[in-house]
Formats: structure tokens, sequence, C-alpha cells
């Protein structure tokens, strides 16, 4: 369940000297600048923009910015040009951006630690496996011998990629006996592909 929605923090407050709308009394009109930001689960995403209120200290009258005089709102428009969005406002889309690049980089040397162990496999390497139609499974090295890897398949498909963790409990007893010969110009090509998601080496 994801908690969102929007708050305002008030950026700043100035006295008008300016009469009250309602009762006509000079110097009591208070003017409250607010910024709106939008939060996920309370982290400020972005802001939304300002708005304001008056309040007469001596009628009482409160005033939403688009219920204010032409007078009123000019002063609301000066003392907002005054007043700056805080930077935390945007707090929610710099973590946003460090999680991006945090998972662009994981994702690199990922694939670069797959390219060295394409390159070189060994026996008990776990492929995952992307099949042309889009399912899910396992091949495991059983043996290399030259530029060949020969390969057990797992018995099993899933439709989910999340569904290989279930294969792979299934421990060896999920592979099959047959064999399958593919060349070192094969897996790479599968590799470069995308056919081959992953190498689990233990």
């Amino acid at each position: 369940m994801i908690i969102y929605g929007s708050r305002n923090i008030q950026l700043a407050k100035e006295t008008l000297m300016d009469k009250c709308p309602n009762c006509s009394t000079q110097n009591s009109v208070e003017l409250f600048v607010f910024q709106k930001y939008a939060h996920v689960f309370w982290i400020p995403f972005f802001p939304l923009g300002k708005t304001a209120i008056s309040q007469c200290e001596h009628c009482k009258q409160v005033l939403k910015l688009k219920e204010m005089p032409v007078i009123l709102k000019s002063s609301y428009e000066v003392l907002k040009t005054q007043t700056k969005t805080p930077a935390w406002t945007f707090a929610g889309i710099g973590i946003l951006a460090i999680l991006i690049s945090a998972g662009i980089y994981s994702s690199k040397l990922n694939d670069k630690k797959n390219a060295e162990l394409i390159a070189a496999p060994k026996s008990g390497d776990i492929f995952e496996i992307k099949t042309p139609g889009n399912q899910y499974t396992l091949y495991k090295v059983d043996h290399v011998k030259g530029d060949t890897t020969f390969v057990l398949l797992h018995l099993f498909e899933t439709d989910k990629l999340s569904g290989i963790k279930s294969l792979k409990e299934k421990g060896k007893e999920g592979f099959s006996d047959d064999i399958m010969p593919l060349s070192k110009t094969a897996l790479n090509e599968m590799f470069q592909k995308g056919e081959i998601r992953d190498i689990e080496r233990n």
C-alpha cells in the first residue's frame, strides 16, 4: 500500500500596510505564504507551487488566495518572489535519482561479472535462461571440454522471472540427465541476445 498525498508548509508571514477589505482596519492584515509539496510515505517528493491566505487580526476574516482583492493579491506576488522553494521538497526526486543510478551501476557490474563467467564456464555454473517463448528455465554446466560446454537442462519452466528461485530450490533433482553441448560462440551469442540473463557460480 502506497501512502501519498500533499502537504503545505509556511514559508513567510508579513503584516501588510493595507486596510482590511472587511473591517477597514489599517495594518491589521497578516499574509501567509505556503509551499505545497507532494509526498510519498511522508517523504517530500517535489514542490507543487505556492499559495497564500490572509487573516485580519481585528475582525479575524480569513481569505484564501482566490478570494483576495487585487491589492492583497499584489502583495502576495511581491512576497512570493522573495520566498524560495526549500531544497528539501525535492528530496524524493533526489533519492529516486540515487536509486536509479545505483541500479544502473549494479547492473553494469553484474553484466561485467557475467561476461567473465561466460568466457570461462565451470562445472556447477547455473545459467538463468529466457526461452524464445518468453519462459524461464535453468541450464547447469556439467563439464567443459575445450571450447564446448556441456549443460544439463532443467525439467521445468516458469512464466515469471520470479519463478527462477523456486526452480533453483529443486536442486539437482530438477535437472534431466540429458546433456546438451554448446560451443563458446553459441554461449556468447545467447548472452549477447539476453537469453542468458544471469549466471550463478558457487
